[in-house]
């Protein structure tokens, strides 16, 4: 894999702010919530980029497995998500949970959420980052068998998107079917407990890994193609089911930016201020919705009030990455 490629780091930071806007803000304009409302489909894009950028990554390092390369995978991985994580669920279970019980806290800090009542868990978007380790757990093995096996990329990305469309019929499946306290979503395929979350996770993983190694499509007007696809992205979340595709759009996008060629999406994901909220962006992730629960309000106006916590979140994610994800690390790798 090559070095860091800004303009990647530039989309997790878009998509990162799109699901804070979509935490913090409901706006009349049908044309604004169209798009902001659908900010629950960007977790799906975080997991088609974890799964594209692990395969391109690891293709070569997982042709045979070790058990000092497997061991040096899982301890980059802790490295990456459980500083900020960990300390998020210590801060939350002495500060704001309400007198929380020991097995609740073992299940966040143990990532189990998704095997288990979404009651127990910390913050509510910490069914992502518990479905999404389960996926690097397997991800070795899975990616190993892919390798082995020459499973074919389309085979993989219909694959992923079948598990997409079951996801909605299927029954709740976790430990512990006491009452839900929770509100269920209501948006269609934003299933985010028990096993089809862990699903959901696994259908965008194979759809990320399927477009990592299909081969690059050799088209005269490349640049049109991207813009289209970028475009068709925007017009299907003006729609109610649109948002299947938004897994798979997302992968030609990302396989546009991992290339060398040049676009406008590309410069733009590469400015300064996107980069900036790129290299934030798993902190602001995990922030937002700490902020977004303990309904501050600093000023009259909703929409000032949740813009001035928004602006909130990204100073404390500012410091959190500075302090934590840059300097601690679990693990020397």
């Amino acid at each position: 894999m090559r070095n860091e490629i800004k303009s990647l780091t530039g989309l997790r930071g878009i998509v990162a702010l799109w699901v804070t806007f979509f935490h913090f803000t409901y706006f009349k304009s049908f044309w604004i919530q169209s798009v902001i409302g659908k900010g629950y489909v960007a977790v799906d894009i975080f997991f088609v980029l974890s799964a594209f950028l692990l395969a391109v990554s690891y293709s070569g390092k997982f042709q045979q497995l070790t058990f000092d390369g497997v061991k040096t995978f899982y301890k980059k991985r802790i490295n990456r998500i459980y500083p900020v994580y960990f300390v998020s669920v210590v801060f939350i279970a002495l500060f704001i949970a309400k007198d929380p019980s020991w097995s609740e806290f073992l299940i966040n800090a143990g990532l189990l959420q998704c095997f288990f009542n979404p009651n127990y868990s910390f913050n509510e978007v910490y069914w992502s980052l518990s479905t999404e380790w389960m996926c690097y757990l397997i991800f070795p093995f899975m990616l190993r068998a892919i390798l082995r096996d020459r499973i074919n990329s389309w085979f993989l990305i219909v694959s992923g998107l079948v598990l997409r469309g079951v996801i909605s019929y299927l029954p709740d499946m976790y430990f512990d079917h006491s009452p839900i306290t929770i509100n269920r979503s209501s948006q269609y395929l934003d299933v985010v407990f028990g096993a089809g979350s862990l699903i959901r996770t696994i259908s965008s993983y194979l759809i990320g890994i399927g477009i990592a190694f299909l081969p690059e499509l050799k088209l005269k007007k490349t640049n049109l193609f991207v813009y289209g696809i970028v475009i068709l992205f925007l017009l299907l979340l003006y729609t109610g089911r649109g948002v299947f595709f938004i897994p798979l759009l997302s992968a030609m996008i990302i396989k546009h930016l991992y290339s060398e060629r040049k676009s406008l999406v590309k410069t733009f994901l590469e400015t300064k201020a996107v980069y900036f909220l790129g290299n934030i962006s798993y902190s602001l992730y995990i922030i937002h919705y700490i902020v977004r629960k303990q309904n501050i309000v600093i000023a009259d106006s909703y929409y000032f009030n949740n813009f001035l916590l928004i602006g909130f979140s990204i100073l404390l994610s500012y410091f959190s990455y500075l302090l934590i994800e840059k300097r601690i690390k679990i693990f020397k790798t």
